[in-house]
């Protein structure tokens, strides 16, 4: 491939990138399980990470060109394991864990400027930030980590 081709090509790659991050997006709202808790960073290259994810541990998965927030949402919270936590990032990529990295900075709503390929107008993270939502307490779900530590006997209750 001629120099001049593989320019062509590097710059159509770099187009939608440039094209996304100066996109006006808005915060999705309209969910009764998961409430917006911010933008983050992902931690994969904070130092001393050992290039551990914001919301690792859990399940993701890419949808080029259809991904949107109701889609992640679901994916994170209808399976056989309700995660505490989603985010979106890249504007395609659904990330779901039970905890967010204690190294993840929340930042300003406006760092997580990247549109959803499924839904331009709502905001799907961005390089390297994650639009995070959270299952709210009014949803009903119990807390993950207090239902993990009676079902394997972990959690000890005091009488006064």
């Amino acid at each position: 491939m001629g120099p001049s081709i593989s320019l062509l090509l590097q710059l159509l790659l770099f187009i939608p990138f440039v094209h996304a991050a100066n996109a006006t997006v808005s915060v999705y709202d309209d969910s009764k399980k998961y409430k917006y808790d911010g933008c983050y960073n992902e931690t994969t290259q904070v130092p001393g990470s050992a290039d551990t994810r914001a919301l690792g541990g859990g399940i993701d998965e890419s949808l080029p060109g259809q991904m949107t927030v109701p889609i992640c949402l679901a994916f994170c919270g209808n399976g056989n394991t309700e995660y505490r936590y989603a985010g979106l990032e890249w504007s395609r990529e659904c990330w779901c864990a039970q905890t967010l990295a204690g190294i993840a900075e929340k930042l300003d709503d406006t760092a997580c400027n990247y549109p959803c390929e499924g839904d331009n107008t709502t905001a799907c993270g961005g390089s390297l930030k994650l639009t995070v939502y959270r299952v709210s307490l009014a949803s009903g779900l119990s807390p993950p980590g207090l239902l993990t530590l009676v079902s394997t006997g972990l959690a000890m209750m005091t009488m006064l």
